[in-house]
């Protein structure tokens, strides 16, 4: 039996893709106010009742502001290390403004639990004051126990038995499902030992509450099926990383059925396509990823997504309007020569479409202005195949004019 185990969380291997600014914000101010309070005291001390929430005379500012209030330095790097680690991942999901509004809302819940929890267990504690951050960061346990239930959590740890003169101590990886449950079962211990009067200055149904919160938010939200596809994307790419191509391309074809509007799930799915030999498949994903950043008029990742479906696939080419959107970019980047590619490709790709007789005519000029030699074919080809054209017009004009 441990007489003394402690852990604490260190990271995940799921990352935001962007910076967490409500996570940051959150722990500079809970920062900010420590540290006020450590130089001018007065103030906080005056308005005690409306900061900290005490059960027998709760006020409504104080469900929320004893979220940002901390007793000591230990009590507040312990509960920023946890808000660092699991705030940024679950923010990235959620949206900023959707994050905060539900880690405040989890810690309302959390001093409410946490007062029923005192005034029917230890009426003679209603007086004492409940402050920091760890029933709203509960909140957040609990919404990331339903989002991104499959993530890793590196721990740190430190194992004591004297008895048994046993101590060790380390890091090790686990699955955050685990660590989290685990965590929650040593509170429900502690509130139930504390009727015996064990841990009393600790707030257990602080952050009881604040889990179950957490999870309940979240399952309103709905969360529980973006998770499972979000897992669906991780097996496929852990499949990938294996060398397991055929059971990550069903991975990844799953997962764009889900979310058809990816860009991400289409280019996984694109690339294992290519790897296991089926071509039209790779292109038909790699067109679908190029439609999206095309929309959403993302010329670079456009560009990007060309530059490897060219290198991969003989002969490709996007849709005619993303092609043209592709051929005009690189003409405004000054990529003469990739420019004039692409015009050639929309042209051998969709010789109907009505962005055709234009490709050729810039296609044309282009050769011209880098003295290509297929510059007299692509005009020859324009009078040919679109002779009433206007392109084809001016271009039987321009050489009228140039002999």
């Amino acid at each position: 039996m441990f007489y003394f185990f402690y852990y604490f969380p260190l990271g995940l291997d799921v990352r935001p893709r962007q910076v967490a600014w409500a996570t940051w914000m959150l722990v500079g101010a809970c920062t900010a106010v420590f540290l006020l309070q450590r130089v001018w005291p007065e103030p906080f001390w005056l308005n005690w009742g409306s900061l900290v929430y005490i059960p027998a005379a709760p006020s409504l500012s104080s469900l929320v502001l004893n979220a940002y209030m901390h007793g000591g330095w230990l009590h507040l790097i312990s509960n920023m290390l946890t808000l660092i680690v699991f705030g940024p991942p679950l923010e990235d999901r959620l949206g900023a403004r959707r994050f905060l509004v539900l880690y405040h809302l989890s810690n309302v819940v959390a001093n409410l639990v946490q007062g029923a929890l005192v005034l029917l267990v230890m009426p003679g504690m209603a007086d004492a004051g409940v402050l920091g951050a760890s029933g709203a960061i509960a909140g957040v346990m609990g919404m990331f126990l339903i989002r991104l239930y499959f993530a890793r959590l590196k721990i740190g740890y430190w194992a004591f038995m004297p008895l048994q003169a046993f101590t060790r101590g380390g890091t090790t990886t686990v699955p955050v499902c685990f660590a989290i449950v685990i965590w929650f079962c040593t509170q429900l211990v502690m509130a139930i030992l504390q009727r015996e009067g064990v841990a009393a200055g600790v707030a257990c149904g602080s952050h009881l509450g604040g889990l179950l919160g957490g999870v309940g938010f979240a399952l309103l939200l709905h969360q529980r099926p973006a998770a499972i596809t979000e897992r669906i994307l991780q097996r496929g790419c852990e499949y990938r990383s294996r060398g397991l191509w055929y059971p990550a391309q069903g991975e990844f074809l799953e997962y764009v059925r889900r979310m058809p509007n990816d860009e991400c799930g289409h280019l996984e799915l694109a690339r294992c396509a290519r790897l296991t030999g089926a071509d039209s498949m790779a292109a038909k994903h790699y067109r679908l990823a190029g439609r999206i950043v095309a929309r959403a008029k993302r010329s670079d990742r456009l560009e990007e997504i060309a530059a490897e479906a060219e290198r991969s696939l003989r002969q490709f080419a996007f849709e005619p309007q993303q092609q043209m959107q592709l051929a005009q970019a690189r003409e405004r980047g000054l990529n003469l020569g990739g420019a004039l590619r692409a015009y050639t490709a929309l042209v051998d790709s969709a010789p109907q479409a009505s962005e055709a007789p234009l490709a050729l005519f810039r296609g044309w000029k282009l050769a011209s202005k880098l003295d290509d030699e297929r510059a007299a074919e692509l005009h020859a080809r324009l009078c040919h195949e679109y002779p009433f054209a206007p392109e084809s017009a001016i271009a039987a004009l321009a050489t009228q004019h140039a002999a």
